[in-house]
């Protein structure tokens, strides 16, 4: 079928001129009618500059693929045809862009509360695990990492030696680790930091 027969007779020069990569034709056929077609785009788009975007886009693929392109109606039915394609192809990559960007929002509040459930297991744990020791050793690892004293400061206090102070704090600190067992590795990073949460 040819490319014009449904033309009117001034379609048909425009767009054979087009054809031939005549840029003044090409260039006065946009102008003429670039308001039209910015338009419709705006019904679809509700944005003027991805309106404007997608109307040169559509003219920009005219001229560049004019010799590949068949045309069974009139050129500005085609190029209406065509900007209304685009736009809301435009629309449906909006679509899927807020989706994806609500999807990422939701894995990250999931990871989030998840990360906040696991964090509060532990302590959970660990202040049980705590609460299990020995009194005296609990005293110690209590004033060592609650109050933040030194350890002979501690021994001191309790009018014990350092190094009862620091056989109890590794016993508290092993005894801690059994309780906590699969957090094991998160404990030994944040121990020293756990009751600053």
């Amino acid at each position: 079928m040819s490319a014009t027969s449904f033309m009117d007779q001034n379609d048909e020069i425009i767009w054979k001129k087009i054809k031939q990569k005549d840029s003044k034709a090409f260039e006065s056929y946009y102008k003429k009618h670039y308001k039209a077609f910015f338009l419709m785009a705006c019904k679809y788009l509700k944005d003027s500059a991805l309106a404007a975007e997608v109307v040169n886009d559509v003219f920009i693929k005219i001229w560049e693929d004019s010799e590949k392109i068949t045309i069974n109606t009139s050129l500005k039915a085609y190029i209406y045809k065509a900007t209304i394609n685009r736009s809301i192809n435009e629309l449906n990559k909006q679509k899927t862009q807020a989706q994806q960007i609500n999807n990422l929002n939701f894995i990250a509040n999931e990871s989030y509360e998840l990360q906040q459930m696991e964090e509060n297991e532990l302590r959970v744990k660990l202040y049980a695990a705590i609460d299990q020791l020995p009194e005296q050793c609990r005293k110690v690892f209590e004033m060592s990492r609650f109050e933040e004293m030194k350890q002979q400061e501690i021994a001191d206090k309790l009018g014990i030696s350092i190094k009862t102070v620091k056989n109890h704090i590794t016993h508290a600190l092993k005894e801690i680790s059994r309780s906590v067992d699969k957090f094991m590795i998160l404990f030994l990073l944040i121990i020293k930091n756990i009751f600053h949460f």
